[in-house]
């Protein structure tokens, strides 16, 4: 078996530390993608209350937009 020398254990640790930064960058993208979905469906929302009036529909849009934000938040954790 071939001797480790410092080299060895140096490349090893930079490919340690490549492949957690490329996970941390993947986790990260996902996160993003799944808030722009929910920006998305809050905009498809908004634009269907939109054209509604009165009291109701905004009691009605807050519970829904609640609602999402829970979801979203532990869908995350």
């Amino acid at each position: 078996m071939a001797e480790m020398n410092e080299l060895h254990f140096e490349t090893i640790d930079k490919n340690k530390d490549a492949m957690l930064q490329r996970n941390k960058l993947k986790f990260l993208e996902d996160r993003i993608a799944t808030l722009e979905k929910t920006l998305e469906s809050h905009a498809k929302i908004l634009a269907r209350f939109q054209m509604t009036e009165g009291e109701q529909s905004w009691v009605i849009l807050f519970g829904v937009m609640d609602l999402t934000a829970i979801l979203l938040i532990h869908r995350i954790e």
